[in-house]
């Protein structure tokens, strides 16, 4: 039995979405929260038809200004676990909310990972990440840390995959360096119900502190065009980036976020993690790129 009786979600985006719904259907006693923030789309996000919906579920959603540390204390007071299940672009909201999680004596701190392991990395793009954690040990606040590789349904949506050269309903690849470069994969869908599983059956011992590494497949991007191939029964199209090409992706855009997939994608072990913490979960059954090419 899981000696942690409360729970919050801060971030309604996928990741806090799918939590909350996995709370729901575990039909658990513990009780949750959601921290959602004020909208220019909504009076504020408590409003939005998800959130209603869950609130007449139980589910207590709660409005904070992430500004202000004691807004947030207000909002955690009773708190046994925090997960942070902010985007890349609200990182810059974790540092007071792991303050206000300090202050209000929360027993475990679940940071916004979910990608490589970014353990001393203070490279542009991961050094919010790096923040937290050094924010974290300097407060003595007990944490865990889930890395999962890249998530398999960022390629599939309408706006990513293509921006970044995957086109799975065209048949179109255009690759940052050869494609062979094997990668960790792992579906959010999968990834909920292990984190849920680890957190309310594992003891703190086995907790805080701690870095989990789960991986749900591992294919590399010449891999996932061939089972393309394979479904489609035709050849898909496939074009490897020059470098003049990458460098002016990368000028075009001007963000961190594309520097780092390039070299993520293209550096041996780039987005590679171990699956060494599989083990803790046998029955564990993730999605596999089989399921989930479309």
């Amino acid at each position: 039995m899981s000696p942690y009786n409360s729970f919050a979600i801060v971030g309604f985006g996928q990741v806090g979405s799918l939590l909350a719904k996995e709370f729901l259907q575990s039909q658990s006693e513990s009780s949750l929260r959601i921290l959602t923030r004020s909208s220019w789309v909504w009076k504020t996000q408590k409003d939005k038809p998800e959130l209603k919906a869950l609130s007449s579920k139980g589910v207590d959603v709660i409005s904070v200004d992430y500004s202000s540390v004691p807004s947030i204390f207000n909002a955690l007071k009773g708190v046994d676990v925090v997960f942070s299940a902010l985007r890349d672009d609200g990182l810059h909201i974790q540092p007071n909310v792991i303050r206000a999680a300090k202050e209000a004596n929360v027993k475990l701190y679940v940071p916004s990972e979910y990608g490589r392991n970014t353990l001393g990395d203070k490279s542009e793009y991961l050094k919010p990440k790096a923040d937290a954690h050094d924010l974290l040990k300097e407060l003595h606040l007990p944490y865990t840390l889930f890395f999962t590789g890249m998530w398999s349904e960022l390629l599939l949506k309408d706006y990513f995959g293509p921006l970044l050269g995957v086109d799975f309903e065209a048949g179109k690849f255009r690759l940052f360096g050869d494609g062979r470069a094997p990668i960790s994969w792992t579906s959010p869908r999968s990834f909920i119900p292990f984190v849920y599983h680890a957190i309310t059956t594992l003891p703190p011992s086995q907790l805080e502190n701690k870095v989990f590494e789960i991986e749900g497949d591992r294919k590399s991007f010449r891999d996932l065009i061939a089972m393309w191939e394979a479904k489609h029964g035709r050849r898909a199209e496939v074009a490897e980036r020059s470098p003049e090409e990458i460098q002016k992706l990368l000028e075009e855009y001007s963000r961190p976020l594309f520097r780092f997939v390039k070299d993520a994608w293209t550096e041996p072990g780039g987005m590679l993690i171990s699956g060494e913490a599989n083990k803790l979960w046998p029955e564990w059954k993730p999605l596999k790129w089989e399921d989930l090419m479309p």
